[in-house]
């Protein structure tokens, strides 16, 4: 059976070589745009020619994972042009599915010790093929000793790649363009950023890229490229498929011009300002943002119920007074610190950042803190009624560090309740949180208790 495929190719290459060249449609103009949604829409204009009544022409590199419902065609021409039909085919071909397309077809074939068989192709599996000779015989031939396959000419229906198929209407023999958009699945991007901090933690150097990742099942040859940052309603949602492996090039923008912002809808739309090659399955990087210096502040935050650890956060605003204010699409960001002693950068945390409007705090969990130490108890709990109780909560911040610190304490009250006693202040941030901000000096504890009434 080895022996019959490169038979078959041979014969199919030479088939496909003079295949609908009168209807194929040139390259014009490409665009696509990608969707955080696993989702990109390609918009891809071709140029062809008409003549006068019914014309068959069609495209060839789209994406295999297109929705073929999505797909508008916008025609224009001398005359009156219509588009009649739309196919889009993706069953491609390989040497079964040609024999399948000669079934009933005069075929000639030539086994290893040169003996040459034609007839009607009236059937085949992995063992056999199967001819009507002309005398009215049948011939069973061993394919895996067929070396040689003779097709007769080319026929509709061979095709190689993803390809839509129209039959469109001219009234006047013309050349036409057709802008040709759809939406594909399997693309996807997100940010990367990388913050550096700064001396006592006051500062934040600042870099992103874009990281675009197409396994949409076709490759778009110098695109104009725009992101669409946002959640998108669909009627159904996309199919998870499989990670494929991925080839990563990182693609600078000479004399860095910064990816163009601006509003769209109720999304936010990224530029390219000059166009790339997106190759499937790739992950292409683009520059986002230049590394830009941001005011930053270092908190300590003890949520009991988000972890029994002092987490480590690092806050800033984007703003434009803190060297930002533009909408950030959401993605990682890693965070790294000079080490003093030798000048290397270390890694110290990452975390990822949602979609982020502008003059809106940023917050980046790091890690948790190693030499603060937290513990909560409940002490006391007196139910006072069937749907009434009255709490006592114990906090015991630990400091080992040199140097004093602050630590954020935030608890969850729910129902209707209200503060009995409490050892510090705090602030209601909502109808069921509330924060203490808690002093605790260099190798020092501070205890923090408070009771609490609630209605349930």
């Amino acid at each position: 059976m080895k022996r019959l495929y490169p038979a078959i190719a041979a014969a199919y290459i030479a088939i496909l070589a003079g295949a609908f060249l009168h209807g194929a449609a040139r390259a014009e103009d490409l665009a696509v745009t990608v969707y955080n949604s696993n989702i990109g829409v390609v918009k891809d204009t071709r140029a062809f020619e008409l003549e006068r009544g019914y014309n068959e022409v069609y495209m060839v590199d789209i994406a295999s994972r297109i929705d073929p419902t999505s797909v508008r065609i916008s025609l224009e021409g001398q005359g009156d042009i219509t588009v009649v039909e739309q196919n889009f085919q993706y069953d491609l071909l390989n040497p079964t599915k040609l024999l399948e397309k000669y079934l009933d077809d005069r075929v000639s074939l030539i086994t290893e010790d040169g003996k040459e068989f034609e007839g009607i192709l009236l059937g085949f599996d992995a063992a056999n093929v199967v001819l009507e000779l002309e005398n009215g015989g049948v011939a069973i031939v061993s394919r895996p000793k067929v070396t040689d396959l003779r097709l007769p000419p080319s026929r509709k229906g061979l095709i190689v790649k993803p390809t839509l198929f129209y039959e469109v209407y001219a009234s006047r023999r013309t050349s036409a363009t057709a802008e040709v958009a759809y939406i594909t699945e399997g693309m996807n991007w997100h940010a990367e950023y990388v913050a550096v901090l700064g001396d006592y933690d006051e500062s934040m150097g600042l870099s992103s890229w874009i990281s675009i990742d197409n396994k949409s099942g076709a490759t778009y040859e110098d695109a104009r490229l725009k992101l669409i940052a946002g959640e998108v309603h669909r009627v159904t949602p996309p199919k998870k498929f499989m990670d494929m492996e991925v080839a990563v090039r990182a693609v600078a923008l000479e004399a860095p011009a910064p990816v163009e912002e601006k509003a769209f809808f109720e999304y936010h739309m990224y530029t390219v300002p000059r166009a790339t090659t997106i190759k499937d399955r790739e992950v292409k990087q683009i520059q986002f943002l230049p590394e830009t210096t941001v005011k930053a502040r270092k908190v300590y935050d003890f949520d009991a119920q988000k972890s029994r650890s002092v987490q480590v956060v690092m806050k800033f605003k984007n703003s434009k007074e803190d060297n930002l204010g533009i909408p950030l699409p959401g993605g990682k960001v890693r965070v790294y610190k000079v080490d003093d002693a030798d000048g290397s950068l270390e890694f110290i945390g990452e975390d990822s950042i949602e979609h982020t409007p502008k003059d809106e705090e940023v917050k980046i969990h790091v890690g948790d803190a190693f030499d603060i130490v937290a513990e909560r108890a409940r002490m006391e709990f007196d139910k006072v009624a069937d749907d009434v109780v009255v709490e006592t909560y114990e906090v015991k911040i630990r400091n080992h560090k040199e140097e004093a610190v602050r630590v954020i304490v935030s608890e969850h009250i729910w129902g209707e309740w209200s503060i009995r006693r409490n050892s510090h202040p705090y602030e209601k941030k909502r109808a069921d949180l509330i924060e203490f901000e808690l002093p605790v000096e260099a190798d020092g504890e501070t205890v923090l208790t408070y009771t609490v009434r609630r209605r349930f």
